[in-house]
């Protein structure tokens, strides 16, 4: 049999490069996570992230084994960038940020990506293991950070900086808070008669930051 020889004028398509399995699994996580963040865990499987990813059944069963196991991997990957995401934006810049900067960069971390939704939905699903909630030290970095920043807000306002446990604390309020308010600030608000907007937004924010100052012991800046 000869050979078809490409049309004259026309040039041969280059060949595909073969993705690493490491690149193979990154994609197939990337495409399964806005899934997750959609429909929730319990209503997407195997052969929609597969599809999703432009990818064999087969193939993901290959890489993750089971269902469960690629939602557990989702999320863990999703916790280990959300901490590293915020540990980075604390640790930056070079003068300390004030307080409500801090909070605005948490809140602005946790909202983007749908990552409180992805949080909210593991939790209602029972794999709170595998978030920022979970044992391992997902939660602790951000404290750390924290603890580094408002540290050096204290100093330079000339005030004593505030425990751990107080920046434990007032870690969970600002996330519980927070996480609240992404999902269901639409009809908080509408049931207060207000419209779900930027300026609700900054005044939430603005009301949360002041009670923040106060549980840490430091002044607006």
């Amino acid at each position: 049999m000869v050979a078809r020889r490409p049309a004259r004028g026309s040039r041969p398509s280059p060949p595909r490069r073969r993705r690493t399995p490491e690149e193979a699994k990154e994609a197939i996580l990337l495409a399964a996570e806005p899934l997750l963040v959609e429909q929730g865990p319990d209503r997407v499987g195997l052969q929609s992230v597969a599809r999703a990813a432009g990818v064999s059944h087969a193939l993901v069963t290959h890489y993750f084994g089971t269902y469960e196991a690629l939602v557990r991997e989702v999320l863990l990957r999703r916790t280990r960038l959300l901490a590293e995401d915020f540990q980075r934006q604390l640790l930056e810049t070079g003068a300390p940020p004030s307080a409500s900067r801090l909070l605005e960069r948490f809140s602005s971390v946790f909202q983007e990506k749908g990552h409180g939704r992805l949080m909210a939905w593991a939790l209602l699903t029972g794999r709170a293991e595998h978030t920022p909630l979970g044992p391992h030290p997902g939660l602790r970095v951000v404290v750390d950070a924290l603890e580094f920043q408002v540290g050096r807000i204290a100093a330079s306002q000339g005030q004593p900086p505030p425990s751990r446990e107080a920046l434990e604390m007032t870690l969970l309020v600002g996330l519980c808070a927070s996480q609240w308010y992404t999902l269901a600030r639409r009809q908080l608000l509408s049931a207060l008669g207000r419209t779900a907007d930027a300026e609700a937004d900054a005044q939430f924010q603005a009301v949360l930051s002041a009670m923040l100052h106060g549980a840490l012991g430091v002044e607006p800046s």
